[in-house]
């Protein structure tokens, strides 16, 4: 991983099938079906950012969040 932020194709890899080493077909059908957004690097690959994960998750940053109530999840007033 280059810094905190990017994730790399060897890290996609990893994500996709942990152990082992994906074909860059793969990563990308399994990248687009969790709805993670990547672009192309200069090696073949792919990379992502860990923000493109957290949004195809559906997780956000705490700081971006509303505060959680569990009763939301439930319909509770």
């Amino acid at each position: 991983m280059i810094g905190e932020h990017i994730l790399q194709f060897e890290d996609l890899q990893e994500l996709c099938r942990p152990g082992e080493h994906p074909r860059l077909a793969t990563v990308e059908k399994w990248a687009q079906d969790a709805g993670i957004r990547y672009k192309y690097d200069g090696s073949g690959g792919i990379w992502s950012t860990t923000a493109a994960l957290n949004a195809a998750l559906g997780v956000s940053a705490a700081n971006d969040a509303e505060p959680y109530n569990p009763d939301d999840l439930f319909g509770r007033k």
